[in-house]
């Protein structure tokens, strides 16, 4: 398979070219504390975890390493990862797609987290529903379950009514799988119900609050739900079609795609982006709601969202949107305190970030570990945690911020 490889090194050009906006921050210098990077992510296209990946390490001033490897498929004419190329996104559009909408609403005094979602959505109220916060939803302790299955939901579906308000009739109409509050359960249900708060609190589709208030502004110009057809060009495939197609720019996760894109966004996956628009989503928050001069967020938003908003009696530790890492190696015993914290989240099809709140480092690794595997089987993918965990250990023993503790650790070890 290692004739299979393609390895772009990172130039200045390359990543002008995939629509970074300054040059202060982009001169790239790669550090050879991060050499061991390469073997990490290459061991991966060698073991047929994904065909191709982008990495990029860096800080809110400036890029400390940023190479693409591989190409979108395993045939050796497929086109090379590049910086421009488009992910979808699973997961990760929990917080780069739907909290970032939240926090917006927010700061425009359109929700507050303490609403009950049922004053967002007529109906959410009943079997037992009423006391769940909007907050609930962006933490995880809703009671909501886990997964639905879309068929479930098209087999009650009314005549004339969308895929995403029959989705959000039959959130409305399930009952909980817990006590709101009382434990954490991770929910993709958690977050197309909080899209939906949010566009029918602003009167805006999700997506059109994003661009606006956030895309627009940071000139994340490849992120969105609805690609254009130059994008879809640009977009690794996650899966191949029975008939041999691939899927490029059709959502991988079944309840997203199921939900569809058009009238309202699904919340809980189907954004799609590249490294260089992630970078900047980083920085962002890095610069606590500031970035290349231009206030986004406030201080307090950002600050409150990357703090632990799980109750003291439920034991996962979350922000508002963010997971909290709380063991290594994706942390330190230096990454306890709220304003030190490491957060981050990661997507089922293999995207990625980390941000390091003490050292003011971030990590953005895409990749589409679920290509080739086919549509009619589920829960294909190959593991890929020990490659995320390899990552994040070589970048912070490689900060100088880390090194006395990792001196002290190894010598007590």
């Amino acid at each position: 398979m290692k004739s299979r490889l393609v390895i772009f090194t990172i130039v200045l050009a390359g990543l002008l070219a995939a629509g970074c906006q300054t040059t202060k921050y982009l001169t790239t210098t790669t550090s050879p504390n991060l050499s061991a990077l390469d073997e990490t992510v290459l061991s991966g296209i060698e073991d047929g975890i994904y065909p191709g990946a982008v990495l990029v390490v860096g800080k809110p001033d400036r890029v400390l390493f940023a190479k693409t490897y591989g190409r979108h498929t395993y045939e050796k004419d497929s086109p090379p990862m590049s910086f421009d190329t488009i992910f979808d996104l699973a997961s990760v559009s929990k917080v780069v797609g739907t909290s970032l909408a939240a926090f917006v609403n927010l700061e425009e005094g359109k929700i507050a987290l303490e609403d009950r979602v049922a004053d967002h959505i007529p109906g959410f109220e009943k079997n037992e529903k009423g006391d769940v916060r909007i907050k609930d939803l962006m933490t995880h302790v809703s009671g909501l379950p886990p997964y639905e299955n879309w068929k479930k939901v098209e087999e009650k579906r009314r005549e004339g009514e969308s895929h995403a308000d029959a989705l959000i009739r039959h959130y409305s109409e399930m009952p909980l799988n817990y006590e709101p509050r009382s434990k954490s359960r991770y929910s993709c249900l958690n977050f197309q119900t909080t899209a939906r708060v949010n566009e029918n609190a602003s009167g805006e589709r999700q997506e059109d609050i994003l661009i606006r208030a956030v895309y627009g502004p940071l000139g994340m110009t490849d992120t969105r739900y609805v690609l254009t057809r130059e994008q879809r060009i640009r977009t690794a495939p996650t899966i191949r079609r029975k008939d041999g197609s691939l899927v490029k720019g059709d959502v991988h996760d079944p309840l997203a795609n199921y939900h569809e894109s058009i009238e309202h966004c699904p919340g809980n996956a189907g954004l799609y982006s590249t490294a260089p628009d992630m970078m900047k989503f980083c920085r962002m928050v890095l610069g606590e709601g500031m970035c290349d001069g231009k206030r986004i967020y406030s201080e307090k938003t950002i600050r409150r969202a990357t703090r632990r908003q799980t109750p003291d009696n439920v034991d996962i530790y979350r922000g508002i949107g963010f997971q909290l890492y709380t063991s290594p190696p994706w942390m330190t015993d230096l990454n306890r305190k709220p304003e030190t914290r490491i957060v981050g989240h990661y997507g089922y099809t293999g995207p990625f970030f980390w941000i390091d709140k003490f050292s003011k480092t971030y990590i953005v690794f895409l990749t589409n570990r679920t290509f080739p595997y086919r549509e009619d089987v589920t829960d294909q993918a190959p593991k890929d945690s020990h490659i995320r965990r390899k990552l994040c250990d070589i970048v912070l023993r490689s900060l100088p911020e880390y090194q006395y503790y990792y001196s002290r650790k190894e010598k007590n070890d």
